[in-house]
């Protein structure tokens, strides 16, 4: 037994090790990511057009919708969905409208109360959220809730420091050499799950802080979100 308690403490010493220097790899890995897409995304003003697909988990129902968005940090966001139906989402960082042409209905609320801490997409306007308010993590290569990436896009799997309904987890695919932000899928505690997939993205546009302020056009019916 003398012989045999040092072999056995060596293989336990050196599994150890081996631990720390693959999680030191991830970590190292992570980071170089992480700092690719800030690098991108920090202070930036971009347009894009997106394809977004909701899926209802309790009632087996998958939605579809797309159209065109504007972004400008900090925090201001410009939403329009073309089909199926036109609807506005518009934010200033401070104000939000949420507006249906076809209803004549516009509701207001608080930005803070509905894309806080990065929700809705908000940290695309704030790409320094994504490390204050997400643990961050690679995706393992058996995780049902994201398609696997195609080469040489990669996935990272980011979870809100504090819990909310709305959003329980958050997948970024992304180009690992430019920081392209390629799709987002969200999950909220439900396992309801949406789709966002961005193409022809455009930075450094041109973008005026009144773009992001909506005037309610005469006659419309005005309902304030509840905080």
């Amino acid at each position: 037994m003398k012989q045999i308690i040092p072999v056995i403490l060596i293989i336990i010493f050196a599994t150890m090790a081996f631990g720390k220097n693959v999680i030191s790899a991830q970590q190292k890995s992570l980071d170089k990511a992480l700092t690719v897409i800030e690098t991108r995304y920090r202070k930036a003003s971009f347009s894009a057009d997106f394809k977004q697909e909701s899926s209802l988990k309790a009632m087996d129902m998958t939605d579809t919708a797309s159209g065109h968005a504007l972004f400008k940090w900090p925090g201001k966001m410009y939403w329009t969905y073309e089909k199926p139906e036109k609807q506005f989402i518009i934010t200033n960082g401070d104000d939000l409208w949420i507006y249906r042409p076809a209803d004549n209905q516009v509701m207001a609320g608080k930005s803070p109360d509905y894309f806080g801490r990065g929700k809705g997409g908000s940290f695309l306007t704030d790409i320094g959220l994504l490390r204050s308010s997400f643990d961050v993590s690679w995706t393992k290569t058996d995780d049902p809730s994201v398609p696997k990436a195609k080469t040489p896009l990669k996935v990272i799997l980011l979870t809100p420091h504090k819990t909310h309904p709305d959003l329980d987890k958050l997948y970024l695919v992304f180009h690992p050499k430019t920081g392209d932000i390629k799709e987002l899928i969200t999950l909220n505690v439900y396992n309801d799950r949406t789709r966002i997939t961005f193409s022809n993205v455009k930075f450094n546009q041109s973008i005026t802080d009144e773009k992001f302020l909506f005037k309610i056009p005469d006659g419309t019916d005005v309902v304030q979100l509840e905080q």
